[in-house]
């Protein structure tokens, strides 16, 4: 099976664990704006600072304002060179999804999330961040 859907209740909890064994990276985008009205629980983000104070490297993309970017920079500064932050404006181009390691991805769509480690699909996950990161 080339991936495999995740009830909405246990998303979370599944992208948390994963997290915690990251050794390398961290690829994950967001909607600014959602992430200021429903944010994540802190102990989401206390577990990503933890890991970037280990040495993964996190990078983010999100998708929305200006001035929500800078909402969000703001409130999750992590100070330090394994943290990225980019912006791009164009919120047509977003795609939720958070990519552990490059060998487990998670994603989604219309409200249904799942979660894979297809070599090929995850190739095409990375080189839609890749892609949007380095603009």
């Amino acid at each position: 099976m080339l991936f495999e859907q995740i009830d909405k209740k246990n998303i979370l909890k599944a992208v948390k664990k994963s997290v915690s064994k990251a050794k390398k990276e961290i690829l994950a985008t967001m909607l600014l704006r959602e992430e200021l009205k429903n944010p994540l629980p802190f102990s989401y983000f206390n577990l990503l600072r933890k890991k970037v104070n280990e040495g993964v490297m996190l990078k983010r993309l999100g998708f929305g304002s200006k001035e929500d970017y800078n909402r969000v920079k703001a409130k999750h500064n992590f100070k330090s060179n394994s943290y990225k932050l980019r912006y791009i404006v164009q919120k047509n181009k977003y795609q939720r999804l958070i990519i552990v390691d490059r060998k487990k991805l998670f994603f989604g769509i219309d409200g249904l999330y799942f979660t894979c480690k297809h070599k090929p699909l995850i190739s095409v996950f990375v080189d839609y961040f890749d892609r949007n990161f380095k603009k």
